[in-house]
């Protein structure tokens, strides 16, 4: 009898940002943003965009939800999950997006996915993962995206993770998205407009003096 062993994956994203900005994230930790429009491409399965709300320790991460149990209509499984066993997907792809929105007064500074996989692999099989993300337009492998110079308060994003089971199985564990907002810059003050000096008073026009009367030329008489 020979023995499989699984090996456990886990892929976790950690960021280090410098340290002005972190002093400045510490005065907006408080500040809450929104998470609006969240939707997923293959209902029912894979990612849960109903079960996906904010973490009640901190409304500012978006706890992914995932389906769980047994399409009874299919007989398939729910769960992000690839697997050569009955019931199961050998391959599973899925999208979930949504709308990220600041508070007022701030902006979203950076946007962090952390996710854990279980993947298989041993001498007779191996599982693959692929994650992308879009966030505000821009397409990256990347679990993390750096959105400071932008000064976005709404940025879109969506995620979009592909497991294949070669023989072995592969599984989404949990995801969540970690959002850190900045105050907005304040605006440049207005400088004071110096005031415009008077014009000086336009002297009066001098009078035009009298035209002289010309004295009228005698003419000889004629002999």
């Amino acid at each position: 009898m020979t023995k499989t062993k699984t090996k456990t994956v886990t892929v976790t994203v950690t960021v280090t940002v410098m340290a002005a900005l972190l002093l400045a994230a510490a005065s907006a930790h408080a500040q809450t943003v929104t998470f609006t429009d969240i939707n997923d491409a293959v209902p029912g399965k894979f990612f849960d965009a109903a079960s996906s709300v904010p973490d009640a320790s901190d409304p500012n991460t978006l706890v992914i939800g995932l389906n769980t149990g047994l399409d009874g209509t299919i007989w398939k499984h729910r769960d992000f999950k690839a697997s050569l066993l009955p019931f199961s997907y050998a391959s599973a792809t899925d999208t979930i997006s949504f709308v990220i929105h600041a508070p007022d007064g701030y902006y979203v500074a950076t946007v962090t996915y952390q996710e854990n996989l279980v993947l298989g692999n041993s001498r007779f099989g191996r599982a693959f993962a692929a994650t992308q993300l879009v966030v505000n337009g821009i397409a990256t492998e990347e679990h993390f995206a750096d959105l400071s110079d932008l000064g976005a308060t709404r940025v879109p994003m969506s995620i979009t993770t592909s497991l294949v089971a070669a023989n072995a199985d592969a599984k989404v564990v949990d995801g969540r998205v970690v959002v850190q907002v900045l105050p907005l810059p304040e605006p440049p003050a207005v400088q004071e407009v110096p005031p415009v000096p008077p014009v000086p008073e336009v002297p009066p026009v001098p009078a035009v003096p009298a035209v002289l009367e010309v004295p009228a030329v005698p003419v000889p008489l004629a002999r």
